[in-house]
């Protein structure tokens, strides 16, 4: 089975079998455009599989990939099996195997597996104490792969494997399913995923696929995790609503956590319901609270693990114990792990902790204080519960589970002196405050999850409560933004900072709690106009209030007059220079200070005040006068002040009777401590509101400050970027320098090249693989009829002037075969060239086409012509020779033979002719007496004697003539003739 192989698969190839390969980070990398469901099982899980792929549609566009405790030594073809329950193409996986659609795999006996850009990666199965944890070593590595399009389904099965990779696969934006237990035959994975509060759909495995096709399908999931997902204005306004039904209900207010995040989980949870758009969503939240308490559990969904990111934790430690080494014994360690989710986190910190405590051995051990907090109420009950799944036998050490932990159930329980060290509490990051003097403060994979603006204004809050020289450790992908000059970075891959020694406490950077402000647009205030009507009862309520209702006046919370009703000149009076309608200015100065007060008071309260019996002089009359100062709450006129003046009763002049008190004097008292309470309240209400305006001015420096540090933050920041600027420009000068310095070479080069083509007298044409010109020399004018345009035309669309209609062939023949070819071609002005095609080769030894080369070999044929003309007539010179003879070139090689001396010698001519003639001797008469008297130059002609084969005894008399100037050698010729004096009777003898 493991050789069968889905058609147009593709594999990757694997060389590092490290297990660290699977948990790299490897977001949007590379995602496929189709769901990949990971299908974890165990025991019993075989029956649920064909169940469920009996229903599944084999053009669902979904990959599978099942993964199963299978030892080595299973030898069940479960591939073969489970292939009755589809027509789905079902494999064995193979390392670096491509996963495609409407395909499943299954995973090998004896190995785990995980995946990296959509290919499967194989290593050797590793157990941890008896426990392998398969199906969450892939389900975590599909999610980090994938995102959301992975999908996770817990089958039948013992033991807890696949509850780790469930909540991997929800926080990145996956769905989870799990087998209904009551049709499980072994409920203990199912149940154990479960128990997360993280699975979607708790159905039977025949069930499985419609709700899979269902959700996958639906139209707001179709978009690919790593866009921006962009909403128009009314969706906009929806999600605003689905954020206040989630404040209102649950008091948490998630308007500064990022909008993507929250987006793609509110689109999960209407898929889950199917409903069709956000409208209906919103309907849904408000008749079902429920459902707002499972988006609000969506949106804190975090996973962690004990010790998650081992080699961080190693470099927490260093530093953590050199930090508390410097500290004073007496002084209490205080850590705080913000977010600390299902307490993992904060447990493996408590263990360092009691790991470096039992390491000082000291009599007294300082007092440590661990505060974890989260926003998640559930997930701190489950925090402060202390118990886990078995499988985290493969996340905390065998050493440190029997020392820190208790085996209970099918889990562990955290041992009582490590859980007494921790606090945990719910807490809201953004609004509540935090906790300082602080050690170390750990806030890991949270502020991934806020906005920028959110992140800029926590770093403070964190530098504000650390101690100096305290750590804090974010998660890998967070950092501290533009605080560098407040901490120092021990490690900046695992981000490990340490709050700088000597830096101003950072209080004056905080802005907390954080919250919105909205400002609104503040117009000025208009007076209100009221609108004149012509109806009887209004005219009668006009003339009704005219005439019987009080004085009053209409005011805002400045003061500003925005109606009059009745005669008020008792009370108010003009001054002198620009006109202000402000109750302030204008009030009389007995009742100023009063009425100021009363106005101050009755804003403040949001009610009525009252002053009774105020004495005022008016055009030399004391008058006795109260007034009510009103706050409205009723629209239209909510937030405004209405006072009402009431005048008692006017003071008459009596005269004083023998015996009683003086009335004057009498009077005198009254009116002073009239004034002397009306002071005292005066000085009480300016006393509150300058403390009030003291408050207000202080917050407004802190703000300030804030914004000053801010500022100072970004100037920094502008500057620095300033510096990489210049550092860049110069980069880029000098980079553009070399650039033209190599253009010059290059136009230099290519002026070489051209003056050399120019002048060489050769044609040539530089042609690509689909054999168009792309520059050719002006002597190839002579051969084709080219012009300057033509380059990017076909050479076989141009003509030629010569007679060669296979040029085409041979070219693309040199350009397949690699190897050049060379040929002659006569044009039709009977002018000869000699043709040169090679292939194109790169300096990276790639062929981008053909070279030809057209040297003109006009003379050089006419020789050729001639010479062969020459040669015909020596041959026939030799041929009437009646003796044997011979032509030999200066090296002694035969040029001309003719058939006298072929009769004589029994030979041929290819046997003679263009052959040395030392070799023949050799070779065929098997002597070497005719070497000595060939190199002795002069000598002219001498007698022979040998045996040559199939002859007798033959007698040879050789004259030799020599030609120094020959037409058809270099230099020298040589002529032989053979003529036989005597041939004996007697064949020789055997």
């Amino acid at each position: 089975m493991a050789n069968r192989q889905i058609k147009g698969q593709q594999k990757l190839r694997v060389t590092d079998e490290s297990e660290e390969l699977i948990h790299r980070t490897i977001k949007n990398n590379y995602q496929s455009t189709f769901p990949i469901v990971g299908m974890g099982g165990s025991a019993g899980s075989f029956h649920a599989f064909e169940l469920f792929f009996q229903r599944m549609p084999i053009d669902a566009n979904m990959a599978f990939v099942i993964v199963m405790h299978l030892e080595p030594t299973h030898n069940v073809d479960i591939a073969t099996l489970l292939q009755h329950s589809t027509s789905m193409p079902i494999v064995e996986a193979e390392d670096g195997m491509r996963i495609e659609p409407n395909s499943v795999y299954i995973i090998p006996p004896g190995k785990d597996m995980g995946m990296h850009n959509g290919h499967l990666l194989l290593f050797n199965a590793h157990t941890t104490r008896g426990a392998r944890m398969a199906i969450d070593h892939f389900l975590q590595s599909l999610a980090e792969d994938q995102w959301n399009n992975a999908v996770s389904i817990i089958f039948s099965g013992m033991g807890s494997d696949g509850e780790t990779g469930v909540r991997m696969i929800k926080e990145k934006l996956g769905m989870a399913m799990a087998q209904d237990p009551a049709t499980a035959e072994y409920s203990s994975m199912p149940l154990t995923s479960i128990k997360t509060g993280l699975v979607d759909y708790i159905i039977a495995p025949e069930e499985m696929p419609v709700k899979l096709v269902q959700y996958l399908s639906h139209p707001v999931l179709q978009h690919n995790a790593t866009e921006e997902i962009s909403l128009d204005r009314s969706n906009q306004t929806h999600v605003q609503k689905i954020l206040m039904l989630l404040r209102s209900q649950t008091g948490h207010d998630f308007t500064l956590y990022k909008k993507n995040t929250i987006t793609r989980r509110i689109e999960r949870r209407i898929a889950f319901h199917q409903l069709p758009d956000y409208v209906h969503y919103v309907n849904y939240l408000r008749e079902n609270p429920v459902e707002v308490e499972t988006l609000f559990n969506e949106l804190l969904i975090g996973v962690t693990k004990f010790f998650r990111d081992h080699n961080a934790f190693d470099v927490l430690r260093e530093h953590l114990y050199t930090h508390l080494l410097q500290k004073p014994v007496d002084e209490p360690i205080r850590i705080w792990i913000a977010g600390c989710s299902t307490g993992e986190e904060a447990y493996s910190i408590a263990i360092l902790l009691t790991e470096y405590l039992d390491t000082m051995r000291l009599k007294r051990l300082p007092k440590a204080q661990i505060f974890a907090t989260d926003l998640d109420a559930n997930a701190i009950e489950h925090a402060r519960a202390g118990y886990y799944f078995g499988n985290i036998a493969s996340e905390v050490s065998a050493s440190r589970l029997e020392r820190f932990f208790v085996k209970r159930n099918n889990g562990y329980v955290v041992k009582k002196e490590v859980r007494e060290m921790i606090v945990f509490a719910q807490h809201n990051l953004i609004k509540d405050a935090p906790f300082t003097r602080l050690d170390l403060l750990c806030c890991r994979n949270v502020m991934i999850y806020l906005t920028t603006d959110l992140q800029r204004k926590i770093i403070p809050v964190f530098h504000y409560s650390l101690n100096p020289k305290g750590l804090l450790f974010l998660g890998p992908a967070e950092s501290i933004g533009s605080f560098s000059e407040s901490f120092d970075a021990l490690d900046s891959k695992w981000k490990l900072f340490e709050k700088k020694d000597g830096v101003a406490n950072s209080v004056k950077m905080i802005d907390f709690p954080f919250h919105i402000t909205q400002q609104s647009n503040k117009s000025k205030e208009q007076p209100i106009k009221i609108m004149e009507k012509n109806s009887l009862a209004e005219n009668f309520h006009k003339v009704l209030l005219n005439q019987y209702s009080p004085s009053s006046l209409l005011v805002n919370d400045k003061g500003e007059i925005l109606y009059i009703n009745g005669e008020v000149d008792n009370y108010l009076k003009l001054h002198s220079g620009d006109a202000v309608m402000n109750i302030h200015r204008m009030a009389r100065e007995e009742i100023k200070y009063a009425l100021g007060n009363a106005i101050h008071q009755a804003w403040k309260e949001r009610g009525t005040t009252e002053v009774k019996d105020f004495k005022v002089t008016i055009n030399g009359t004391a008058h006795l006068i109260g007034f009510n100062v009103a706050y409205l709450n009723e629209a239209p006129l909510a937030g405004l002040l209405l006072i009402v003046f009431k005048e008692r009763a006017m003071l008459k002049k009596s005269r004083a009777k023998s015996g009683d008190i003086d009335p004057a004097k009498n009077g005198a008292v009254e009116e002073l401590e009239k004034e002397l309470i009306y002071t005292k309240q005066q000085l009480h209400s300016t006393i509150e509101q300058m403390e009030t305006s003291m408050e207000e001015l202080k917050s407004t420096n802190e703000e300030l400050q804030s914004t000053n540090e801010e500022l100072q933050s970004t100037n920094e920041e502008a500057l620095t970027t300033k510096e990489e600027m210049q550092s860049l420009n110069e980069e880029l000068m000098t980079i553009n320098l070399q650039y033209q310095n190599k253009a010059e070479e290059l136009t230099n080069l290519n002026n070489d090249m051209k003056n050399l083509l120019d002048n060489t007298e050769i044609g040539t044409i530089f042609l690509d693989n689909q054999l168009n010109i792309l520059r050719f020399t002006p002597q190839v004018n002579k051969l084709f009829n080219v012009i300057p345009t033509d380059v990017g035309r076909s050479i076989t669309h141009i003509v030629s002037n010569f007679d060669y209609p296979a040029i085409e062939n041979t070219i693309i023949e040199v350009i397949e075969r690699l190897s050049g070819k060379e040929l002659e071609i006569k044009t039709k002005k009977n002018e000869w060239y000699n043709l040169r095609i090679m292939p194109y080769r790169t300096i990276d030894n790639f062929i981008s086409g053909a070279v030809l080369t057209f040297t003109k070999i006009t003379p050089l044929k006419a020789l050729e012509n001639k010479l062969s003309t020459l040669m015909t007539y020596v041959q026939s010179v030799v041929d009437s020779l009646p003796d044997a003879a011979i032509i030999l070139d200066k090296n002694a090689k035969v040029l001309v033979v003719n058939d006298a001396f072929l009769r004589l010698f029994q030979l041929r001519e290819y046997e003679v002719k263009e052959q040395f003639f030392m070799e023949i001797a050799h070779n065929r008469w098997g002597t070497n007496k005719l070497d000595h008297l060939l190199l002795e130059h002069g000598l002219r002609e001498f007698f022979f004697q040998h045996e040559f084969p199939g002859l007798d005894l033959v007698n040879l008399k050789v004259e030799i003539s020599y030609v120094t100037e020959s037409p058809v050698t270099e230099n020298t010729a040589l002529i032989m003739t053979f003529k036989a004096v005597e041939i004996g009777k007697q064949k020789k003898k055997e």
